[in-house]
């Protein structure tokens, strides 16, 4: 029968007494944790018998050749889950034993029996191939390994499965945040990170490292909030003792150390300022072609900055399209972003309109138009619009099915959902002449935030992002 031998971060897989393939394993959770996945392939090897025996030792016989390993493994993923199901059913877990419906209240997130199965399907089918996704001797490509994981998780992929999982994981994070609030501003403060962007790394975290590690017979989701827990305790722990000085005697050397990292900090601000300035050259040159101002003393200047000095508010195009387009192209952290002032914010989204304009040639008018625009009012924090061009969705939804490496449907949605019905009920005003927007092309807007987002989110659109780099480069 097959076994395995581990030692550290090196497994052996032991065939027969003449066949001993030795695997480097990567430094991870999953590595820490092995022998969860060993046991589990002998389980299923002992239940399988031979014939598994010989197909895994042609698997990996055949991955050691770097030539033909992405082949050999995707053209055994079926077989791969036709194994694991076989075993999976022959144990035959009554999941229902792990939904405790009488508990449950009219906000709870229920996982289902069958939900849970389906988590616990996926978590097998990924021991089996964390041989190659965790390891340094059968290393996979990253498109590659996004393919696999995501023909690995169909059966999740067009559920509400994810959502329930992210929903849980902010739920409980967010809970800290009641009782650790004014720690978390200290983080948001010293190191620009969030409690949103903490919730998104343990979100990946689970996915990638955590659901593989999830045992047959224990219930997932208890051990999804029990990562959770100890994740977010550690890092309250592991800042709190950072920003406590245990000496009295405190250099030059102590405050700016690599720890606070302020080298990169001034560098970010550099930029930020910098951009500030190449968007402001911008905006002078474009009054003057207007007829606007003659000289810099003109009336109209001055009536510019004093509405620039009147902006109160920041535009929801800002958080969802010119501070993601301008992390990417600046490598600049997107919540380093969101520290900037709103007539900052404007500023920036002004000269993102200009690069838009040059690298689109006429696509997405109407809502890259708007980011002329700042808004006069606060904007709402949350909406309950809903998409009306659902066919149009639905179909470009169809003909992409990519949601960063995902094909589902449901998160893209409730993020268009968002991000339309944010930008729907604002009163606008152009930063250059301080006309109001009259009236938003409501359909106009959705229909090119559902091209441009579904395309965006699909990396459809990363010719385009270089293109505005380098636009931005000849402009520094």
């Amino acid at each position: 029968m097959l076994d395995f031998e581990l030692k550290t971060k090196l497994c052996t897989i032991i065939f027969s007494k003449e066949t001993r393939i030795p695997i480097h394993l990567t430094p991870s959770s999953v590595t820490n944790k092995f022998h969860i996945v060993t046991n589990f392939i002998k389980n299923v090897s002992e239940f399988n018998g031979e014939e598994f025996d010989l197909w895994f030792q042609n698997l990996i016989e055949k991955g050691l050749d770097e030539e033909a390993r992405a082949l050999t493994v995707t053209s055994n993923v079926e077989k791969l889950k036709e194994y694991v199901d076989t075993y999976l059913n022959h144990i035959n877990i009554d999941y229902s034993i792990f939904v405790d419906e009488t508990k449950v209240k009219k906000n709870s997130i229920l996982f289902k029996a069958d939900e849970i199965q389906k988590i616990i399907q996926l978590s097998s089918y990924l021991k089996v191939y964390s041989i190659f996704s965790n390891s340094e001797t059968l290393k996979l490509g990253k498109n590659l390994h996004t393919q696999i994981y995501n023909k690995l998780a169909s059966s999740i992929m067009e559920t509400d499965i994810i959502n329930k999982i992210f929903t849980v994981i902010k739920t409980k994070t967010f809970r800290y945040n009641l009782t650790d609030r004014f720690m978390w501003e200290y983080i948001k403060t010293i190191q620009c990170k969030d409690i949103g962007i903490h919730i998104i790394e343990i979100f990946n975290f689970i996915m990638n490292h955590i659901l593989i590690l999830c045992e047959e017979t224990k219930n997932p989701i208890t051990y999804f909030v029990g990562v959770v827990d100890e994740s977010v305790k550690w890092f309250l722990r592991s800042v709190y003792k950072g920003s406590i000085v245990y000496d009295d005697s405190i250099s030059t050397e102590d405050i700016h150390g690599s720890e606070k990292d302020n080298l990169r900090t001034y560098s970010f601000n550099d930029t930020l300022g910098r951009l500030k300035g190449i968007a402001f050259e911008k905006i002078y040159n474009d009054l003057e072609r207007q007829n606007i101002s003659v000289d810099v003393d003109d009336e109209s200047i001055i009536q510019f900055q004093n509405r620039l000095n009147g902006i109160d508010f920041t535009s929801p195009l800002c958080g969802c399209m010119v501070f993601p387009l301008l992390s990417q192209i600046t490598n600049i952290p997107y919540i380093h972003f969101k520290t900037v002032s709103s007539d900052h914010a404007a500023i920036l989204s002004y000269y993102v309109y200009k690069l838009l304009q040059k690298t689109f040639q006429g696509e997405y008018k109407n809502v890259f138009s708007l980011l002329q625009y700042f808004p006069q009012t606060n904007p709402s924090v949350t909406t309950t619009y809903r998409i009306k061009s659902i066919h149009n969705y639905l179909d470009i939804q169809n003909s992409t099915k990519n949601f960063f490496g995902f094909s589902t449907k449901i998160l893209p949605h409730d993020i268009l959902c968002h991000y339309v019905g944010r930008v729907s009920r604002i009163n606008f005003c152009k930063l250059l002449t301080g006309e109001g927007l009259s009236g938003i092309p409501l359909s106009k807007i959705e229909g090119e935030m559902i091209h441009f987002y579904t395309k965006y989110f699909a990396g459809q659109l990363d010719d385009k992002i270089n293109t505005m780099t380098s636009l931005m480069n000849a402009d520094f």
